[in-house]
């Protein structure tokens, strides 16, 4: 007897167990949990150090390799691997499997905390437990645009973008990358700088003390309550070439001297170019 035959005979029966299997399949997939991004707890820690604009080989010599002496006196560490740009650094710090990684975030949390007051002044950090939402962003976005420029696309996706995303229930943490961040650029004779009997802080010092808002003072008239606020912050280049220096000697110069100063834009450690336009990209975890 043929198969054909056998199921034509039992068509009834056929169609029954097809249909329970169909059945327990459906129920089976609405029921069973699925781990796309599964919780596994990596031994590794992840530190994200930044020291402003400190160049690379200044940053690898006063910032990364201390560090990264603590991380190694930490009990359980098994290794350390770090990368070190212009301000930036990532350090790696690795322990046995089966660890207690909430232990080792915080046995290096404290061991770099009390590192940090030999760093240089701004140096900060943020120890960070591996885990796969971690190791990649969860979702990328470019903003891509042949109109706006760089910097207004970061203004855009830090100031206006970023927020919105960061108010999504569930999302971690917003990151931004490329573009371009403007700047007042200033240019140095060191000849003059020399004469004048100054040096390149004394200069940023000046800079850094005019650039300032501050509350001087409060006025009540009329039931209402005024606030005095003494504003020297800069809105233009020409506001950076008129800071004055006291020279040595007791004189006075001005930064300007000349066109000492020019729009410019912050040095990027990660650039990012989409398609040959401008871009910017926001990561969020």
């Amino acid at each position: 007897m043929s198969f054909v035959r056998v199921l034509e005979g039992n068509r009834l029966a056929f169609l029954c167990v097809a249909f329970a299997l169909a059945a327990a399949g459906l129920f089976a997939a609405v029921g069973l949990p699925v781990g796309l991004f599964p919780v596994t707890s990596f031994p590794r820690i992840r530190i994200e150090v930044g020291a402003g604009s400190m160049p690379a080989k200044q940053m690898l010599i006063d910032v990364t390799q201390p560090l990264e002496e603590a991380a190694r006196a930490v009990p359980g560490a098994v290794d350390v691997v770090s990368t070190t740009s212009r301000g930036s650094a990532e350090i790696f710090v690795d322990f046995p499997w089966g660890s207690d990684m909430n232990q080792a975030v915080l046995r290096v949390a404290t061991a770099f905390a009390q590192t940090l007051p030999s760093l240089p002044p701004g140096t900060t950090y943020d120890a960070i437990q591996m885990s796969p939402n971690v190791i990649m962003p969860f979702v990328s976005y470019a903003l891509i645009s042949n109109r706006v420029s760089p910097a207004d696309l970061r203004r855009l996706a830090k100031y206006q973008i970023g927020p919105l995303l960061e108010g999504i229930q569930g999302i971690r943490r917003v990151g931004v990358t490329g573009g371009q961040t403007p700047e007042v650029e200033v240019t140095v004779n060191p000849l003059k700088l020399e004469a004048y009997g100054l040096t390149l802080a004394d200069v940023s010092q000046a800079i850094a003390a005019t650039n300032t808002i501050s509350a001087v003072g409060r006025l009540e008239d009329n039931d209402l309550l005024y606030l005095a606020i003494a504003n020297n912050a800069f809105t233009s280049v020409r506001s950076v070439r008129e800071v004055a220096l006291h020279t040595a000697k007791g004189g006075v110069v001005r930064v300007g001297g000349g066109r000492a100063g020019a729009n410019g834009y912050v040095a990027q450690r990660e650039g990012e170019r989409i398609k040959k336009k401008s871009s910017r990209r926001k990561d969020t975890w």
